[in-house]
């Protein structure tokens, strides 16, 4: 049976995240939808059954290994019946009702991707759609991190306020189309973890399809940053960009957005 929505949500040793994170969907999208949880865990079958047993609004995938974030999103996407495939991370809950974005992305078919403004618990605006990361780019994002001591820096070409087209946007939580995943295969599993979201927006843009920050909704989000603690995360976190770049061009060469803005 197909549905509007599919939600893929990777998880990791997060079930209580998940729970959480499942009744915000639950509470807050009101189109036919499904929930879909693809378990890195490896849990052992009776962990498994017992897990399925006590979350039954769940549809559950356990993979038999750790394969990383892009891995874990693809084998939800395949399992997915929706109109609109959203990968969310656990430790994301809604704030507001979905269907404006849906019915949005009802009307304008020539997107690919959209994603919400996501805001911490205290209320701050999060970095969560961004420009392009070449070399340049990056150290100059880390400067700009170290000098002003914050967390998230937001991009001085992008209004948070308004709806309209950007380069890229943060895998916590992105909607595409099911023309958008068709055409791209979805998330690129070299990728372990990290810049597979800004590999895939590029591809998504690369098939004509635009790639749109949608403010009008408000996910609670606040990203572990681990990369900026954890020497093992911070060499994958580089890594992954050395492999977009690779692709993509270290300095230019990424595909152009049309600069946009919509209305409602």
């Amino acid at each position: 049976m197909m549905s509007k929505l599919s939600i893929i949500i990777v998880e990791y040793h997060s079930i209580n995240e998940i729970i959480n994170c499942v009744i915000s969907c639950h509470t807050h999208i009101k189109v036919s939808h499904e929930i879909i949880v693809s378990s890195n865990s490896c849990y052992d079958k009776q962990q498994q059954e017992e897990i399925k047993k006590n979350n039954t609004n769940i549809r559950w995938l356990f993979n038999e290994r750790n394969g990383g974030f892009a891995y874990a999103m693809n084998k939800g996407m395949k399992e997915a019946k929706g109109d609109y495939l959203t990968i969310m991370n656990s430790d994301c809950t809604l704030a507001s009702n979905l269907d404006s974005m849906i019915n949005f992305m009802d009307k304008h078919p020539e997107i690919g991707a959209i994603a919400p403004q996501m805001k911490d618990v205290d209320g701050n605006i999060q970095d969560t759609a961004r420009s392009y990361v070449s070399v340049p780019r990056y150290i100059l994002r880390q400067a700009r991190r170290i000098v002003g001591r914050k967390t998230s820096i937001l991009d001085t070409d992008i209004n948070y306020n308004q709806i309209q087209t950007v380069d890229w946007l943060i895998g916590a939580f992105i909607m595409v189309s099911r023309k958008a995943y068709e055409k791209t295969g979805g998330l690129d599993e070299q990728f372990f973890m990290y810049a597979e979201d800004l590999d895939w927006c590029t591809r998504i843009r690369q098939q004509n399809l635009e790639i749109v920050y949608f403010p009008k909704v408000i996910v609670i989000y606040k990203g572990s940053r681990r990369a900026r603690s954890n020497s093992k995360y911070a060499k994958i976190f580089i890594q992954s960009h050395i492999k977009y770049w690779h692709k993509f061009g270290f300095f230019y060469g990424y595909p152009k957005r049309q600069r946009l803005q919509f209305t409602i």
